[in-house]
Formats: C-alpha cells, structure tokens, sequence
C-alpha cells in the first residue's frame, strides 16, 4: 500500500479541483532499490502545486494522483527516504503525465536514465526533442566554450561569441514555432509556445501561432490562461502608441517621454544586479556611440531599489546616455506600463511616438536602426 505525504497545498488542490480532474497511475521499477527509498514526484496543474512520494520495495513503485490536462512532472529518487525540499537538477526524470494514463517509468537506481510507456504527450514529447536535437547540440557545444578563458580572454572574442549564440538561440526559437505550427495537434505544443514567448509576449508575433493550435487546445484551462496573459500585451505590441511617462533622472529632475518626440528612442530597462544588463550596457555603448546624434538617443529605464547602487552601476559601465528610475525595483511605473517582467528588455520608439520594435539585440538592433535612421 502506498504511503502518501501531501503537503498542505497539495491536499487543497485535490479537494478543490478533483470533481473536475482524473486520475492517472504511474507504475515503476527501479533496479533493486530497497525500503527506505522512496520516489518523489513534483508539479503544478490550475496553479497549485502537487508534491508527494511513495515507498519502493524491491525496485517497485506506484503512485496514483489527479490531473485534467497532460503537465510535466518532475520524478526524484531519496535512497534514505528523507523528504527532499527541492529536486536534485542532475539525478531527476522530466515525464509528461496526463489524464486517464497508465504509466510505466522504469530505470536504475539514477532514475535521469528512466524509459517510460503509456503517455502519448511523453511520445510527442519525445519527437519534439528528436526535431531539436540539432541545435540543442549547437547551444551545448557554445555553453562548453563560453565556459573556457578563451571565449573571454578580450572584447572582440567576446562580441563574436556572443553574436554566434545570439544566432544559435534565434534558430532555436524559429525552430520552436516551426514545430508548433507543423504539430499544432499537440497538447505539448501549448507548452512549447509559452516557452517560446518568455516573460515579454510578443503580441503580433505568438497569436499566429497560438490560433493555429487545436480548438481542444485552446479551450483547456491552460490555453485559456495563456490566452488571457497573451492579451495583456496586446496593448503594448509593436504599431501601438508608446505609453507617455514621467520619471526622475539621476539628478532627482522630472524628465517625460513626450520631450523626445520628433525623435527615434530606445528605452532599455536594466538593473545593476543583473549580469545580462551589465554586459548588456557594455554592447549599447558602441550603438549609442554609432547613432548619437542621428535623431536618435537611448533612455535606461533603471529596475532599481537602491540609488546607490544605481549610480555605481552607472559610472562603472561608463553609460553616457539619460538614466531615469522611480527605485520602486520591479515595480517600476514604466516597466508596468510597458508590460516588462523581466531585463534587460528595450523598446524601440519612432519620432511620431509608435513602438516600431521590441528587444532587439546585437546586430539585429544595429540593422533595424540603419534600417529606420536611412528614411
């Protein structure tokens, strides 16, 4: 018999949403792993999360739990039987669980080297790993030299890197939605969708593509949900109106978007805890520098809690365009109004005051600007 331990918030999701959600089984085998081991699953359906384990007798296991959509579920192996608080990231087993399933995981004792049958979303899952394994094969081998004192030995060698895995990661996502639209049957698909947008939904660009999923698709909870998030930035997508705004300089004075009208402005909203932004700034320094002057300027948006470290940020990056905050961190009025979660992030503003472009990067950014300052 198993023995479950469900947390408090696990309990309450099942007592709520069980009418509406069914079952499904998991059966295994894990070599001969003996009593006090225990098999952990882990994730989240409607929003609430379901942590629990079972107890594994000679290498077997079951568990049964509830769900009204496929979710990936997240298997981990205690030897001792110890609860564990988080997931070992390198012993662990992603596997899509879905309603009605019976399904059998089996492995040795490193449940990473798991086989499972029984779910269709893990076989569609599964053509979706064979359909990428190209250019994830490219992003691991630049994830090895970006890791080795080559790669950062000076600026140029840098630059170079970073355009190639710029360039890695754009066929990556084109090849995401490439496979949500050819596979748009998918339950995956949702998944590999909202992926694919990241914190800033590009409006114009994901609700193509979340049209072309199935009607079934899109009437899930989740579909809804992603729906109703996609929507929110509708408003904000690029061919709107660029939200006016007013926020402090470094100097404490008022300094308004609508002072720039007339001109081409890149609002880059960054922070001096972030890594990405820092180097970021270090990239804008040779655009800024390339088109000052040419109707064009640059506006930092600071995710700041602390002037302090702000301004050192600042002056350690040698930024000379205009830097404006409200020290409100992610909470930022100007971030709110531009829908940005998350940094670095920039949008592009054109002289009549419309988004014309939204987180463009490298050479991308350099070519759109030649592109709109030759008109």
């Amino acid at each position: 018999m198993i023995k479950r331990s469900l947390t408090v918030l696990a309990v309450c999701c099942m007592s709520l949403s069980a009418i509406a959600q069914v079952p499904f089984t998991i059966k295994g085998k894990l070599g001969s792993l003996k009593a006090p081991a225990k098999v952990y699953i882990g994730y989240s359906v409607d929003g609430k999360a379901v942590y629990d384990s079972a107890d594994i007798n000679n290498g077997t296991f079951e568990m049964v739990h509830y769900t009204n959509y496929p979710v990936c579920a997240i298997f981990s192996v205690s030897k001792d039987g110890e609860p564990k608080s988080f997931f070992d990231g390198n012993n662990i087993a992603r596997l899509y669980v879905e309603p009605g399933a019976t399904i059998w995981l089996t492995s040795n004792e490193d449940i990473v080297n798991f086989e499972s049958s029984g779910s269709k979303s893990q076989e569609d899952y599964k053509v979706y790993q064979a359909y990428m394994a190209p250019v994830e094969a490219k992003l691991n081998a630049l994830a090895l030299e970006g890791s080795s004192s080559n790669a950062k030995k000076d600026t140029a060698a840098r630059r170079n890197y970073m355009e190639r895995f710029r360039a890695a990661m754009d066929e990556k996502r084109k090849m995401m939605k490439e496979f949500v639209l050819t596979y748009r049957d998918m339950y995956i698909s949702l998944d590999i969708l909202e992926e694919y947008a990241g914190h800033f939904i590009d409006y114009q660009d994901v609700e193509p593509a979340y049209a072309a999923l199935s009607d079934r698709t899109q009437q899930s909870a989740r579909g809804k949900l992603f729906l109703k998030k996609m929507n929110q930035f509708k408003t904000t997508a690029v061919g709107t109106t660029a939200p006016d705004f007013t926020q402090k300089d470094t100097d404490g004075n008022k300094v308004s978007l609508s002072s720039f009208k007339g001109k081409y402005v890149l609002l880059v909203f960054w922070a001096s805890w972030s890594p990405t932004s820092r180097a970021n700034n270090v990239e804008m320094k040779e655009t800024f520098k390339q088109f000052k002057g040419k109707n064009f300027t640059v506006i930092g948006i600071g995710m700041e809690e602390r002037k302090d470290s702000w301004l050192e940020a600042i002056q350690q990056d040698g930024t000379t365009w205009l830097q404006l905050s409200d020290l409100k961190y992610m909470k930022n009025e100007v971030a709110g109004l531009y829908d940005v979660t998350s940094v670095p992030q920039n949008v592009l503003i054109d002289p009549a005051g419309n988004i014309v472009a939204r987180n463009l990067k490298g050479s991308d950014l350099k070519d759109k600007l030649i592109s709109v300052l030759a008109q």
